[in-house]
């Protein structure tokens, strides 16, 4: 009885000292300006998602400049030579500015993403919308997970 007790405690002990640290995703700084190029609609939604997560009683002031490719190809064909799957890949390279003494740090994203061909074109487009968002939405949260890892090792 007295060894599963020491026991416990000893490994209680050094589960609590193993120096284990939880990771804080808060961002630590004002962002000032959001500069976005490329796909517009994209853009217009990493905006948005971005400007939401500014820390407003924070000192350190950031610019954001965002470039945005989207490219859609041709992933399947049938027997016909019918298109069956496009592929979409959306790509954002993100430079974030230290505006205090202008340090910069360069990210970049990459999402990939197949939508099916519907029946009909309209179909066909709903498909590729609603994909575009996932990967827009998947692409806003690498980006303030990067952020936030950024402002914290600064």
């Amino acid at each position: 009885m007295k060894i599963k007790f020491l026991y416990t405690i000893v490994i209680t002990l050094i589960l609590f000292s193993c120096g284990y640290k939880i990771v804080d995703n808060k961002i630590n700084f004002r962002i000032n300006e959001i500069v976005t190029t490329g796909d517009k609609k994209i853009s217009y939604h990493l905006k948005n998602k971005l400007s939401l997560i500014s820390s407003e009683e924070e000192d350190r002031l950031m610019r954001i400049n965002i470039i945005t490719n989207k490219t859609k190809s041709i992933k399947e064909r049938n027997v016909k030579n019918q298109i069956t799957k496009h592929n979409i890949q959306i790509i954002s390279k993100v430079e974030l500015i230290n505006l205090s003494n202008m340090k910069s740090k360069k990210f970049t994203f990459t999402k990939n993403g197949d939508f099916n061909v519907g029946s009909r074109h309209s179909d066909t487009l709903n498909n590729e919308k609603k994909l575009v968002d996932l990967l827009t939405i998947d692409i806003s949260e690498q980006i303030i997970e990067a952020l936030a890892n950024y402002s914290n090792d600064s």
